[in-house]
């Protein structure tokens, strides 16, 4: 009989690599300038994984020419190999970057709009919030001063240098209108119909300088064409309560009184009459019951829309892969992305490409008691019950075929999890799943309670491999965070990040 040890030698991924990621991350931020073994290793990583079932274009991004907090390579899916469909997404002929370089500083840290997530045809995006005044303006005014050989992009620099020298032309289009145009029209190369805004504000504000602006206020109505959908979530502060509620996530609430909490919920009714909930009451939730009726709006959005969806927050690196990573393993658990992938490899690739390559700044966060990377984890169990299945209106697909490797019960340092009603969920000691990586055909009879059942254990086995790896590299933080620096006050952490911001 075939070992635990022996079935694992022939993966890409291995627990020691997950260990070794959460390490990485932990030293450093991101920076698409560092170029370093760890670095490019991550990066194959990804790549090779993501080939495993998609052809992909790719966005260069070399030196963080579009944005340092960006991945050198970022991966656009054109193809999805399990899909009848082999027509790519789009076409040769599109220049998407461009479009990327014209678009680079309409979003805040020039955090522009990219696909993460390829599904029936349709892209899941991920950007920062749209920029302001006090946001495009140094950024213009560095890229008017930065060397031209240390920025090359798709296009002479002196042309788009000369893109904004006409801008007190009357007949010429204002700075907003070229880069807003510009997003939009990136946002049109994808596809995207619908904008998904997670911020608890309507604008921010530093300095009296309006920073950052969401496209639903934008004065001159540009983001017409798209769906808004509005799903105030809390911000990578309110995450200290992880540690503080000791990891029950059930006891924490967001405090929707504060002054800067002005954002207002909005949900398409088509949309928000398929969860089964009463919206009135969204302020009272605690942060699982808001994590799982947004994720099912997420969900029913994709099962009844044709085009694809954009979800971001303020800068797109806590919330936004917080959301990101959850329709990732959801929908890789139900079978329909990521097919061929393995509990570890679907794990190491959400860590490394929607959290670590895209600029999540975990060494600042756990210092600060800001655990929303384990949250993201942690929600896992509670998102395993049949609301949370995702139901495909693509018929070309093949349903049949769900693949996984191996699970085996080392990998779950706790016997139990919890689900939505709290009550407890056995996990036997000896309890496999016993599918491979070559598909496996199943018999229509009861193919959708096995569907559940296995959509069901992949998720909770990539919960206890999350945890057992996290723990591994990261102990447990103090409820009452004394042995790390004391939090920073929110307006000496803005001015923080907005010095670095225009650093970088």
């Amino acid at each position: 009989m075939e070992t635990f040890q022996n079935r694992f030698t022939s993966e890409l991924i291995s627990m020691n690599d997950i260990i070794n990621l959460l390490r990485n991350s932990i030293q450093q931020q991101y920076n698409a300038k560092q170029l370093d073994i760890k670095n490019e290793t991550i990066e194959k990583n990804v790549r090779i994984l993501f080939e495993q079932d998609y052809v992909c274009r790719y966005i260069s991004n070399t030196n963080g020419e579009l944005s340092l907090a960006y991945p050198s390579q970022i991966l656009v899916p054109i193809i999805d190999k399990w899909s009848e469909v082999q027509t790519p997404k789009i076409t040769p002929s599109i220049n998407i970057r461009d479009c990327c370089v014209r678009s680079r500083i309409a979003r805040c840290r020039s955090r522009l709009v990219v696909p993460t997530l390829f599904i029936d045809g349709k892209y899941i995006c991920r950007s920062a919030t749209l920029s302001s005044w006090g946001e495009i303006y140094p950024r213009l005014s560095m890229d008017l001063l930065v060397d031209a050989g240390n920025r090359r992009f798709a296009q002479p620099a002196a042309n788009i240098d000369n893109a904004f020298i006409d801008i007190e032309q009357p007949q010429q289009r204002t700075i907003f209108d070229k880069l807003r145009s510009a997003d939009v029209d990136l946002l049109n190369i994808f596809d995207i119909g619908s904008i998904v805004n997670l911020m608890v504000q309507q604008k921010n504000i530093l300095f009296g300088m309006k920073i950052t602006a969401s496209e639903k206020f934008d004065k001159h109505d540009r983001y017409r064409t798209f769906q808004m959908i509005l799903l105030p979530y809390p911000g990578c502060e309110h995450f200290r309560e992880v540690a503080i509620q000791k990891y029950n996530g059930e006891f924490m609430f967001y405090d929707w009184s504060l002054s800067k909490n002005d954002a207002l919920l909005d949900v398409p009714i088509h949309l928000a009459s398929r969860v089964n909930t009463d919206w009135l009451f969204w302020r009272s939730w605690n942060t699982i019951q808001l994590t799982q009726n947004y994720f099912q709006i997420l969900l029913r959005h994709l099962e009844t829309e044709k085009r694809g969806i954009l979800i971001h927050c303020l800068s797109g690196w806590d919330r936004t892969p917080l959301f990101i990573s959850l329709l990732r393993l959801s929908l890789w658990a139900d079978g329909f992305i990521h097919q061929s992938l393995t509990v570890e490899e679907i794990l190491y690739l959400t860590l490394a490409y929607d959290w670590y390559l895209f600029g999540h700044n975990l060494p600042e966060r756990l210092p600060h008691g800001e655990e929303i990377l384990y949250f993201t984890f942690m929600v896992l169990p509670y998102l395993v019950g049949d609301e949370f299945v995702f139901q495909s209106s693509n018929t070309t697909r093949h349903h049949s075929t769900l693949t996984t490797n191996g699970i085996s019960c080392n990998y779950m340092p706790e016997r139990h999890v919890y689900n939505n009603n709290t009550s407890c969920v056995n996990v036997a000691d000896d309890s496999v799943i016993n599918v491979h990586r070559n598909p496996c055909q199943y018999n229509s009879i009861g193919f959708e309670e096995n569907k559940k059942t296995i959509r069901k254990e992949k998720l909770l086995a990539v919960f206890h491999l999350f945890h057992t790896c996290y723990r591994t590299v990261i102990p447990k933080i103090s409820t009452t965070l004394n042995n790390g620096p004391p939090p920073v006050p929110d307006m000496a952490r803005r001015i923080k990040n907005f010095v670095l911001q225009r650093r970088s």
